[in-house]
């Protein structure tokens, strides 16, 4: 006869095994479903990718005014720049203007008169012919032969082109080849400038030294006595001073024959049409 195993359960490990069941239960009700951990994984995802693009946004509009305000500081160091260089095209075109209107005015009056009295000398001293009754007459026009031999002033205005120079402001002018024309221009003047000052001769000092400047104003015979006439005379049909004319009149014939304006006639028609361009384009 088989006995059945008897089954005992004890009050603890009935309550040992309901705790278990319960902790599995418990387990099982916490545990997400099978896609639940992919979808807490894509909103963190999403909460993350928010703060990036947070960040890229707030970076991008502090890099779009950045580059906006380099823009408009640029547009307006560009339109200041422009306003100038027009303002230094204006002042060059005055000066070459005005270096046109001394050369073909006052300078050339002065050497077609220059020439005029050394002309009316040169008989006398050469011995060609006698000194004249009106001696007060030689004696002035000796004096007169001298005129535009003294002075060391320039026949150009650069102060605008020395201003471009000093400042480095020439490279406000954008066309380079107009660059180049303009230096060119006072390069050029100053070296046949150069050549002329160095045919100036002795001829002012020695007419100075024999005709005291007391006489400028009052060239007359009698004023003549004092400061003694026939020395004056004897010394103005000397060698020595037939030498000085010569020397005065080559000076003089260079400077008359010498092109001084053309350059700065050409020059200004450039910058003028090139200032109609920059007026017609903004």
């Amino acid at each position: 006869m088989l006995h059945r195993p008897v089954e005992v359960t004890t009050q603890t490990g009935h309550s040992d095994s309901l705790t278990t069941e319960r902790r599995v239960r418990t387990r099982q009700l916490n545990r997400p479903p099978a896609g639940g951990r992919n979808c807490v994984r894509i909103t963190r995802l999403l909460k993350s990718g928010s703060r990036l693009q947070w960040l890229f946004g707030e970076t991008l509009v502090v890099v779009l005014g950045v580059l906006i305000a380099l823009s408009l500081d640029d547009y307006w160091t560009d339109r200041q720049e422009r306003d100038l260089e027009l303002q230094y095209l204006d002042r060059i075109i005055a000066d070459v203007h005005a270096d046109i209107d001394y050369v073909d005015g006052t300078i050339r009056d002065l050497w077609v008169r220059k020439l005029r009295v050394l002309d009316a000398i040169a008989p006398v001293v050469r011995g060609k012919e006698p000194v004249p009754e009106d001696a007060e007459s030689f004696l002035r026009n000796v004096a007169l032969g001298g005129m535009g031999g003294a002075s060391s002033t320039r026949w150009v205005t650069s102060t605008t082109f020395d201003d471009l120079r000093s400042t480095g402001n020439l490279r406000l002018i954008r066309d380079a080849e107009l660059r180049r024309k303009i230096a060119n221009y006072y390069y050029e003047f100053d070296a046949l400038y150069s050549r002329a000052r160095d045919r100036k001769s002795g001829y002012v000092t020695y007419v100075h030294s024999l005709l005291p400047a007391e006489l400028r104003e009052d060239m007359s015979f009698s004023a003549m006595q004092e400061f003694g006439t026939d020395r004056a005379l004897e010394h103005f049909t000397s060698t020595e001073f037939q030498n000085l004319l010569n020397q005065e009149y080559n000076y003089a014939f260079f400077v008359q024959r010498t092109d001084f304006s053309s350059a700065g006639k050409r020059l200004a028609k450039e910058l003028e049409n090139y200032v109609r361009q920059l007026d017609g384009g903004t």
